[in-house]
């Protein structure tokens, strides 16, 4: 009986008399279409089933919200409510691969210490060096403890950063 009728019959049983079948056709009727609009989205495979999920929702909340008297199609209601939906989950995916294959990282060592064979000429440099580039205390508290003003610990810092420039 249910295969004769109209999508406007169907929503009327599921409105009135919350007929379990008439939901059921609904959902077998509108499966394609939903995976068209996710096809048409191009993500990746792996989002396709999450997408469709999300689909089934607005399928659902369609048909609980839609209003006959609009003069709209249920389908064109369902199609601007999926869309919308699709296109809003599309744009919040987040934008970073993973690799199957990790070969490129393969033989990769990473340094965890500063190199030691950077030459230091003064304490100044020693004491900014240590403090400022491994410490990571900021330039006022270094003045503060150890008594150096502003322009020297800044100067400190500009050549420490030149021998690492000659170095590389």
């Amino acid at each position: 009986m249910l295969y004769v009728m109209n999508d406007y019959e169907l929503i009327y049983l599921i409105h009135s008399e919350n007929d379990e079948a008439a939901l059921d056709f609904m959902f077998k009727k509108y499966h394609k279409f939903i995976w068209k609009y996710i096809h048409l989205l191009e993500v990746e495979t792996k989002e396709h089933d999450d997408l469709h999920q999300e689909g089934v929702l607005v399928l659902h909340k369609a048909i609980k919200t839609f209003d006959e008297s609009r003069n709209k199609s249920f389908t064109r209601y369902f199609e601007l409510i999926l869309r919308r939906q699709l296109y809003h989950l599309k744009s919040n995916l987040p934008d970073y691969y993973l690799f199957d294959n990790t070969d490129f990282c393969k033989g990769a060592s990473y340094i965890e210490e500063e190199p030691e064979y950077i030459s230091l000429n003064s304490d100044l440099e020693n004491t900014v060096y240590k403090e400022y580039f491994l410490n990571r205390k900021p330039v006022s508290q270094i003045t503060r403890e150890y008594l150096y003003s502003k322009k020297q610990v800044y100067n400190t810092i500009f050549r420490i950063k030149e021998k690492y420039k000659i170095m590389i």
